[in-house]
């Protein structure tokens, strides 16, 4: 005889959709390093910002990393942090998105091939 199956635990009807993975921006992770220096526990900073401890305690443990991206190009709406190993690339790639936003501007319509050549 087979064993019996056990009923779901959870009240839902399981249609309700999953939780959204939400990840700080760099900006964001800075405001958490700078309060950090202030002295305040890791846990006080991660309700404060609304995250769990143990996100506040890698952020502290890459602050090198994230500090050095937000230095050398910092821009609003980035989300990670990504080493380059050669500069020249990253002095290029910050004037691309210059120029980029510098045709937005001028309502210059671009595709990928014309951001291709220019790169």
């Amino acid at each position: 005889m087979p064993p019996k199956k056990r009923p779901a635990l959870s009240k839902t009807s399981g249609n309700e959709s999953k939780r959204k993975k939400t990840v700080m921006k760099l900006e964001e992770k800075v405001k958490v390093l700078d309060v950090l220096k202030e002295g305040k526990s890791f846990a006080v900073v991660g309700r404060y910002f609304n995250v769990n401890e143990s996100t506040v305690r890698y952020i502290k443990k890459k602050e090198a990393e994230i500090r050095k991206s937000v230095s050398m190009s910092y821009f609003g709406s980035a989300k990670t942090v990504a080493t380059v190993q050669d500069k020249t690339i990253v002095k290029m790639e910050s004037a691309l998105v210059f120029w980029i936003k510098d045709c937005w501007k001028k309502n210059v319509p671009l595709d990928s091939n014309i951001i291709c050549e220019k790169a």
